[in-house]
């Protein structure tokens, strides 16, 4: 039997109305700043993505783009002017940037209470010392939704998290041990990928090798979270679990795309109506 699809579309379809009535509730329209370096069409497309999700649920998008050519203390101006604007209650970079531009310098002049990515030092500090008024970064909040839709629980469960990047692994790792989850975090140190992976219920992987975890890394009825997404040669996007060849092991598995993506959008702007309570 094939595995349970655990389609992040369909979970945020359902969402929608709420943050509608959320944004209704409050005394002024919430507005997010995007600030984009360059045109690349990656970027562009996930920028378009969220301004159409903004648009449903009524809360105004601020973008700038700079062109490649600017310089760091031109972008760090920006994020201040940003800082001190009332109007404003969240703020994003859209990464990556260009490689004469410090990506951390430039996270961190972001004021934290307007850090709806929760990528800022202050934030990351935060979660990870169980802050419950920490911002948690949008993939990890979308990855929580997602199994929270599906009903799947994570207390008392054996994860595995594949990645410990800052902006995902290590905060999905976070918030599985506050749900009550053994968690085991692997990386590319981990001796045998395998042999962790397959002790787990569920796997989250996020590591942005397409195909890297197969049929022989999981468990009969695991739980399967694919969190990476490359764009193939062919144009195609793959995540980093072979999903053709886990999807009769697994119970249930996020499909790429359409799985973990919506439900990273849904996240921000969850974020960005906390950051305007």
């Amino acid at each position: 039997m094939s595995a349970t699809i655990l389609s992040g579309l369909v979970a945020r379809a359902a969402r929608v109305s709420r943050l509608v009535e959320k944004v209704k509730k409050l005394s002024y329209i919430p507005q997010l700043a995007i600030i984009q370096i360059g045109d690349r069409s990656d970027s562009t497309a996930y920028i378009k993505a969220k301004m159409a999700f903004a648009k449903k649920i009524g809360v105004d998008i601020k973008y700038t783009n700079f062109k490649e050519t600017i310089s760091q203390p031109e972008v760090l101006a920006a994020v201040k002017n940003l800082n001190v604007d009332h109007s404003i209650q969240g703020i994003i970079i859209q990464l990556p940037l260009p490689a004469d531009i410090d990506r951390a310098t430039i996270i961190e002049a972001i004021d934290p209470t307007k850090d709806v990515d929760g990528l800022t030092s202050t934030n990351y500090d935060k979660l990870l010392s169980g802050d419950t008024f920490a911002i948690v970064p949008a993939t990890a909040r979308g990855v929580k939704e997602l199994l929270a839709y599906y009903l799947i629980s994570l207390k008392g469960k054996r994860v595995a998290v594949v990645g410990r990047s800052r902006l995902v692994g290590a905060p999905i790792a976070v918030l599985c041990r506050n749900d009550g989850a053994e968690v085991m975090v692997c990386h590319s140190k981990t001796v045998n990928l395998a042999d962790e992976t397959k002790k787990a219920d569920i796997v989250i992987v996020a590591v942005g090798k397409p195909g890297l975890i197969g049929a022989d890394h999981i468990k009969k009825g695991a739980i399967v979270i694919d969190i990476g997404i490359s764009k193939m040669p062919d144009a195609s996007l793959k995540g980093d679990v072979d999903f053709e060849a886990v999807k009769d092991i697994a119970s249930a598995i996020s499909p790429v795309p359409g799985g973990v993506g919506p439900m990273t959008v849904l996240g921000l702007f969850e974020n960005i109506i906390d950051a305007s309570l």
